[in-house]
């Protein structure tokens, strides 16, 4: 312990009230206390004990030592200004604790006085590591359901736009709107769903088909065990409901035989990968190709291409709609397919 140490320490001891002390080693924050040369003279255990460290290695400047480099200068800035003007001070910096690890804390300084003249600052620190880390993820989930929030209103404006056009009784209008509204409550369901830890393209299309054939006898899907991240099952969900409003409207489930064949891959390609999906009708009444394209095949270009980076392209062949389009979608976590056989 060199003299400087022994000085100020000795100086803590003469000045300082022993019951204070012993009250300020049992207190659940970290205490410091400086002499009017701004140089620190008595540390409280608490404080002891996160650094690691003995009284004459923290006293004088020593304290300073164990402050992150990069918050160094604007810890001892924060500290001289405040003291020149004798005015308290709060500020967070990180500090080395004893097993290494730099921790935020909050340090709040002000300045005491004894017999009417300035002695120095008292000062408190409590480790807010944990907050502020729980601050920056509140803020990236507020963000993401900002980001969120404006994907689905922009999705609910267009089925607004396309659901109620001129040349369609409003009652159809209401029908089809509140159909595809459902739709995207369904789809958000699934991502909300607590139970699920992940979103599968398997579990994707069971939810989206399973109001359409209960009896599971005219849909079938297979396809390798796929993850999807939260946008591309929404889009994923909503393409497929398109095209069963379709098929059960014009196409192949608007008979009593037609039946509907989903299968997918995956394709590997730079991060992220794809799922590649195809549907394909059969049994159904002749398909000709429509004078236009029609607000199912327009939504389901849009929302893949807009939602989860994918694209689409439908084909009315004469045996049946066909539909190829792909996904954002991750990595296989098994090799073994999935598959939902008729009957």
């Amino acid at each position: 312990m060199n003299d400087d140490a022994t000085g100020l320490i000795e100086r803590a001891i003469a000045t300082g009230d022993h019951e204070f002390r012993e009250l300020a080693d049992f207190a659940p924050v970290m205490i410091w206390r400086s002499g009017p040369d701004k140089l620190c003279d008595w540390f409280n255990k608490p404080w002891l004990e996160y650094t690691g460290r003995d009284m004459a290695a923290e006293v004088g400047n020593g304290w300073a030592t164990g402050v992150h480099p990069d918050d160094l200068e604007r810890c001892l800035e924060t500290y001289v200004d405040a003291f020149d003007a004798r005015k308290p001070f709060s500020m967070e910096y990180r500090l080395r604790r004893y097993d290494g690890q730099y921790r935020w804390l909050l340090d709040n300084g002000a300045p005491f006085h004894r017999g009417g003249a300035f002695a120095g600052y008292w000062g408190s620190c409590v480790d807010v590591s944990n907050h502020r880390d729980a601050e920056r993820a509140q803020r990236i989930v507020i963000n993401d359901l900002n980001h969120r929030m404006k994907n689905v209103l922009a999705v609910v404006q267009a089925m607004a736009m396309q659901s109620f056009t001129d040349d369609r009784p409003l009652d159809i209008s209401m029908s089809a709107f509140g159909s595809r509204l459902r739709a995207l409550a369904r789809a958000h369901d699934l991502l909300l769903d607590p139970s699920r830890n992940d979103l599968t393209l398997h579990g994707v299309i069971q939810s989206a088909v399973a109001p359409h054939d209960p009896g599971k006898a005219r849909i079938t899907f297979e396809g390798p065990p796929l993850v999807l991240d939260p946008e591309a099952a929404v889009a994923m969900a909503m393409a497929i409901h398109e095209l069963l409003t379709n098929a059960a409207k014009y196409g192949a489930l608007s008979t009593p035989s037609g039946t509907v064949a989903i299968a997918w891959t995956y394709v590997e390609t730079p991060e992220p990968g794809k799922a590649r999906l195809e549907w394909k009708e059969r049994g159904g009444p002749p398909v000709a190709a429509p004078m236009r394209r029609g607000f199912g095949t327009r939504f389901i270009e849009r929302v893949l291409s807009g939602q989860s980076r994918g694209q689409a392209a439908i084909r009315f062949e004469q045996d049946g709609v066909r539909a190829v389009f792909e996904a954002t979608a991750g990595l296989p976590w098994s090799p073994q397919p999935k598959k939902n056989a008729p009957g």
